[in-house]
């Protein structure tokens, strides 16, 4: 199961990349606006990768607290400790 989601993950990489590539090397814009554009284009696929990343993270830390029954971290937080070990 992981393999196969792992080889379709691949192939959407392939196929952006193969698909940038062709769109480059067809566009009819300048340098100067085919340079911006692609700037544009990588921030915002970074964007959205770091927000799905971070909702990805919230819904596994919010599973995890509910089979460990563990209070939910909040807002990318970690659980650290004080320093104080007197209690153990």
């Amino acid at each position: 199961m992981i393999r196969r989601a792992l080889y379709f993950t691949a192939g959407i990489a392939a196929g952006v990349a193969v698909g940038a590539a062709v769109s480059l090397l067809l566009t009819p814009a300048s340098g100067e606006d085919l340079r911006k554009g692609t700037r544009q284009r990588f921030r915002h696929i970074l964007d959205e990768s770091a927000r799905a990343a971070a909702e990805r993270r919230a819904e596994l830390e919010a599973e995890l607290a509910t089979m460990t029954g563990t209070p939910e971290v909040k807002n990318g937080d970690t659980a650290q400790s004080n320093g104080d070990n007197s209690k153990l």
